[in-house]
């Protein structure tokens, strides 16, 4: 029997279900589903669950009398309530049953994902539904790291993930460094933190996956400087609950090394070193072991600690021979008469006590190259008209329309340019209106009757690293469509400078935004 917390779904949709399923599933949760009201209320009445996700409008009994007969025989059960258009009379009746949320669809992963996090009621001994601290013993599961370009997660036993970054070692000291706060929602590719260096320049770090941050290292404040020596171990940066790793992790990589040595000893302490900087490694200590491994395309990186005098050349030139395209990094103990030698070979790299001053890291960081990251071309296009509104037809046949704070968008470049692009890419009608348009409610309530789903995007403060994204739908506007409540969601950027635009946003955080906002868009 397992003992993982279990979760009750009950929606007469069968994909909000099966998504409901797949979201919690991956997070340490057994889900049950019920696309029929009747059965969801026995299922409810008759087992204990951590929380019961319930839709309102349902054809044969609605949220509100599901709740008024569960509460009879469970009152305690956290209800949290999915529905399309809240109205008042329907949330004072579930907050007088003692409804724990509402969450209003469509809803994304990571807003279902806060709301049973935070209402889920512990049941057993332990819950796997809290997050975890500095302190509380948390443990990695089998799997290695992985990597997003220069970030890394790596999933614990608890179904948590903990992330930071592998970053190149630097002449320069760090000075501080600003971790995202418990609570915030981060996105694969986005800002997830940032280190402060003496000089006054920067270092943006990236999340490597998306979701809710859960635990934060509170040991970076007085040891910031851990990111770099320590990356995978006391240079952590966060815990953060995933929200859409099944699309997520193929965008990410694993590094899988070689590691030659004859002598157990220093091999075991140089395996537990390449281990702790995220790699998986495979020791050897013969030719014979080694050659066995070559022809595995599956290992990229060889690791040399070779044989003194013309024996180590002559592993080398075999290696060579027998797998052309594995990167060889020659270590070496100390001076070497051979140096050129081995130079002379075809070898990745010839590095001198390299985890002595932690140049492995650097060597790691080169000898498994990041993909070609997402970039945006910034420059200015005087030609380029400003844009109001992007406005699609998605595959759900659901009329979506954007509109942007005046000055944040242009037709053909930049952020606007980009989501115009990712929109055609995905093969949607999209129009799009030039111009500039006011974001105030009389004016959004005008817009909002002419498609089904109103995203307002804006750049604003929001205390949060530069080309962060967040997603508000209790912002000031959703009441700004009457009937229509529900309907809009804000899209709120954290700009660089103080004009509240994107200038100064890297190419590589503008793409990502792009990818985002138009996944988003296609997702209602």
């Amino acid at each position: 029997m397992s003992d993982d917390p279990k979760l009750l779904v009950v929606d007469d949709e069968e994909a909000i279900c099966e998504g409901c399923r797949r979201i919690f599933t991956r997070q340490g949760f057994a889900v049950e589903k019920s696309s029929d009201a009747n059965a969801g209320l026995n299922l409810a009445s008759s087992s204990d669950y951590a929380a019961i996700l319930l839709d309102i409008k349902m054809p044969t009994m609605d949220g509100i009398q599901f709740l008024e007969q569960l509460r009879s025989k469970k009152p305690d059960v956290p209800v949290i309530l999915m529905t399309g258009y809240p109205s008042v009379p329907s949330a004072v009746s579930a907050i007088r049953l003692g409804a724990a949320a509402f969450v209003t669809k469509p809803f994304t992963p990571e807003e279902i994902t806060e709301a049973v996090r935070k209402y889920a009621r512990k049941l057993g001994a332990e819950s796997k539904t809290t997050g975890h601290t500095v302190s509380d013993g948390w443990a990695p599961a089998a799997e290695p790291a992985r990597f997003w370009h220069e970030s890394w997660y790596r999933l614990g036993k608890d179904n948590s993930a903990r992330v930071g970054a592998m970053l190149m070692r630097s002449d320069k000291a760090v000075e501080s460094i600003r971790i995202p706060g418990i609570g915030e929602v981060v996105y694969q590719g986005l800002p997830m933190a940032s280190l402060k260096m003496a000089d006054g320049s920067e270092v943006v770090i990236p999340a490597p996956i998306s979701g809710l941050v859960e635990a934060v290292n509170g040991d970076l404040a007085k040891n910031p400087a851990a990111v770099l020596t320590d990356p995978c171990g006391a240079g952590w940066i966060a815990g953060v609950c995933p929200t859409r790793l099944d699309d997520e992790a193929k965008n990410c990589t694993g590094r899988k090394a070689i590691l030659f040595h004859a002598d157990a000893g220093p091999a075991r302490a140089q395996a537990d070193k390449l281990a702790a900087l995220g790699c998986e490694v495979r020791p050897v200590g013969t030719w014979t072991e080694l050659a066995a491994l070559l022809p595995e395309h599956e290992y990229s990186v060889l690791v040399v600690n070779p044989p003194a005098g013309q024996e180590g050349l002559r592993l080398i030139d075999q290696v060579n021979a027998a797998a052309p395209s594995m990167k060889v990094v020659v270590v070496a103990p100390g001076e070497s008469q051979l140096e050129a030698s081995y130079r002379a070979r075809r070898i990745f790299y010839y590095a001198v006590e390299p985890f002595a001053d932690n140049e492995i890291v650097d060597i790691l960081n080169a000898a498994f190259p990041f993909p070609a990251a997402p970039t945006a071309r910034l420059e200015k296009n005087p030609a380029s008209a400003p844009l109001a509104s992007i406005s699609i037809t998605n595959r759900n046949g659901t009329k979506v329309r954007m509109v942007a704070a005046p000055g944040l968008l242009r037709r053909n470049e930049g952020l606007g340019a980009l989501i115009r692009q990712k929109l055609l890419e995905r093969l949607f009608p999209m129009e799009s209106t030039s111009g500039e348009v006011k974001i105030t409610a009389t004016d959004l309530a005008r817009v909002a009757q002419t498609c089904d789903r109103l995203v307002v995007l804006l750049a604003k403060n929001a205390d949060r690293h530069p080309g962060s994204l967040l997603r508000d739908t209790k912002s000031q506007f959703i009441a700004v469509a009457g009937e229509g409540d529900g309907k809009v969601t804000t899209l709120v950027v954290q700009p660089k400078s103080d004009d509240g635009g994107f200038d100064g946003l890297d190419a590589r955080t503008i793409a990502l935004l792009a990818e985002h906002i138009a996944a988003d868009m296609a997702s209602y």
